[in-house]
């Protein structure tokens, strides 16, 4: 939606509508959002769960064992005063691209330091299911965008960045402990290509709408429901 200055208002964590389907995408910000939309309390619930646990971590000046086990070369982002308030806070990262038209905000999960102190943005999955392998297009351009948030705010960017997927390791223990798996998905980050890909989807949204995808229910949806004309 747009704000009252005729801004496009955007979050790095819907980017990935555009990705899974443009004609959604666009319904989705001229309209608002389309009905399979729910509230997912028990994924806001694992988030806030797993910042405890790295933050026991950080504390500590360390990883979490599943962290270190994957992934070297990286450190926890040691201040959690700032940290807390990217994560907060949604307008503490907040870009503005007045040529374009848009405003970015978004809260970051977690936050790492590469070898040469450089950011590396990262996010907490948690999910019922192992990882699928093309997972990462997903979600490529929602850690491409607070990586462009941190280096537009005169941040050292590295150019990578991690999802880390904690998923159920038996779906069909009947009790009511959970033991989780862990992955650690290492993402490539361009952030040469990151303002081409924002002005794809602005120019996409300046325009009329893009007909319904047929493979997409949700399309589907809008069409049966003339909502979107």
């Amino acid at each position: 939606m747009r704000n009252n200055e005729g801004f496009w208002k955007l979050s790095p964590s819907k980017l990935y509508s555009f990705v899974d389907c443009p004609s959604c995408f666009w319904a989705e910000n001229h309209i608002g959002s389309h009905p399979f939309t729910l509230p997912l309390r028990l994924n806001d619930a694992m988030d806030s769960r797993l910042k405890s646990r790295y933050d026991l971590f950080r504390a500590k000046g360390g990883l979490p064992p599943e962290l270190a086990a994957e992934v070297k070369g990286i450190r926890l982002f040691p201040d959690l005063v700032q940290l807390e308030e990217w994560r907060n806070n949604k307008t503490a990262l907040r870009y503005i691209d007045e040529k374009l038209g848009y405003v970015l905000d978004g809260k970051i999960d977690e936050l790492f330091l590469g070898k040469n102190n450089e950011f590396i943005p990262a996010d907490y999955k948690s999910s019922g299911d192992p990882p699928k392998e093309d997972k990462q297009k997903y979600y490529r351009l929602q850690l491409a965008a607070y990586a462009w948030m941190f280096a537009n705010r005169g941040y050292e960017v590295g150019n990578k960045a991690y999802l880390l997927h904690y998923y159920t390791k038996d779906r069909e223990d009947p009790s009511m402990s959970m033991d989780l798996n862990f992955h650690a998905d290492e993402v490539a980050i361009d952030l040469a290509e990151f303002p081409k890909k924002m002005k794809e989807m602005i120019d996409l949204l300046n325009g009329p709408f893009p007909g319904p995808n047929n493979f997409c229910k949700r399309c589907e949806w809008l069409e049966k429901r003339k909502i979107v004309e």
